[in-house]
């Protein structure tokens, strides 16, 4: 009796309903997540900067970003991380290195964790691929750039990414980052990769907006 009273006390509850999760989230949050996957990402895995996104930032898949970032569940962002992985390795793509999206130190010690990092530890978890969470710095506090222009963006982001010490030549770079819009975080971060004579294969993403195709 007490075994079950126990299992009824301490059973872990899912971070966006408080149902018991099973095992990160509960049944029916899990089902509506992946219910907001894209269909074919990899029919996005082509031109000059390929991406390979996960899903929509909408619906349940977007509350579980959310609570990734501002309630501190990095757990959640290696969940995500292993999803992508599972239909990354079911095509036949390159071997490559990965550099998560860095945030500014001060944002990483307000947060406790680097969302990105956490999603590309997952998805290294399952693909074996070497991670370098330092082969990227951000060495400028930029402001969120949702709501500025593209110009605006661009100007932002001017000499915010560096590379740094982890940062090496012997394979491609697949980028990871939670979510991409316009992408113009991402192709700075190609940008400084390349102009130190680093290569990159594409970037990864969770999810990307409604609009952002």
């Amino acid at each position: 009796m007490w075994r079950f009273v126990q299992s009824l006390l301490f059973q872990p509850q899912c971070p966006l309903c408080q149902r018991p999760a099973q095992p990160l989230f509960c049944r029916d949050c899990t089902a509506q997540i992946l219910g907001d996957r894209l269909p074919h990402p990899q029919q996005q895995w082509q031109g000059d900067f390929p991406r390979w996104v996960w899903g929509r930032y909408d619906g349940q898949l977007r509350r579980a970003i959310t609570t990734l970032k501002f309630e501190r569940r990095p757990d959640i962002g290696v969940w995500f991380g292993e999803q992508v992985a599972e239909q990354w390795l079911a095509q036949a793509l390159p071997r490559c290195q990965i550099a998560p999206i860095p945030l500014h130190r001060d944002k990483q010690t307000q947060r406790g964790f680097n969302q990105a990092e956490r999603i590309a530890a997952g998805f290294c978890r399952l693909t074996g691929y070497p991670l370098f969470p330092e082969a990227l710095q951000r060495v400028k506090n930029t402001q969120a750039l949702f709501s500025l222009s593209p110009g605006d963006r661009q100007r932002e982001l001017q000499s915010a990414l560096q590379t740094g010490p982890q940062f090496n030549r012997k394979y491609p770079w697949l980028i990871v980052d939670d979510i991409v819009t316009t992408g113009t975080t991402a192709q700075e971060a190609k940008r400084v990769i390349e102009r130190q004579g680093g290569n990159v294969l594409g970037l990864l993403a969770i999810a990307t907006p409604p609009f952002g195709h």
